[in-house]
């Protein structure tokens, strides 16, 4: 058991964030297609969000602190314009970055023992959060997919 598909599966999804990311401006970032959906803005913090359980999972260090993460957290509400607790797009990015290395860092360093043992969440391993938290990333950038095309920008996707 080793990190390798784990670490390319992250990869792929970062490159599509990155690209996805730079067709908005800050403020289109924060424009939602309709009313109550979620804006790349609030999807990009929400993606960072949840990697804090993750990087916590491979031992690294969370990038942001709990007050600036809560804003984007499950059930907060849709971001649709600025206001309080919501954090400029370019900030995200940076944000996002930081993670991402520390991510696969976590990632190179992990052992098949470090994988295979408990998580702390329900019975998984910590392979299985892994995998979970991708697969959860994984859905939200397909939003920002939709949410680009819905605002007239071309949604991207890996190229080959």
């Amino acid at each position: 058991m080793n990190s390798k598909p784990l670490i390319q599966s992250f990869e792929y999804t970062a490159e599509i964030i990155r690209q996805q990311v730079s067709e908005f401006t800050p403020s289109e970032s924060l424009i939602q297609p309709f009313s109550g959906s979620h804006s790349i803005n609030w999807l990009l913090g929400h993606i960072l969000s949840s990697r804090t359980y993750p990087l916590k999972l491979l031992g690294e260090a969370q990038v942001w602190d709990e007050e600036s993460r809560a804003r984007y957290r499950d059930g907060g509400d849709p971001i649709g314009g600025e206001g309080p607790g919501v954090i400029a797009v370019q900030e995200l990015m940076a944000l996002f970055e930081a993670s991402q290395k520390r991510l696969i860092a976590g990632l190179s360093r992990a052992t098949g023992e470090r994988l295979a043992s408990p998580s702390g969440y329900a019975s998984n391993t910590v392979l299985d959060s892994l995998l979970y938290f991708h697969f959860h990333e994984t859905y939200h950038v397909g939003q920002m997919t939709v949410i680009a095309e819905l605002l007239g920008k071309r949604p991207k996707y890996l190229r080959s």
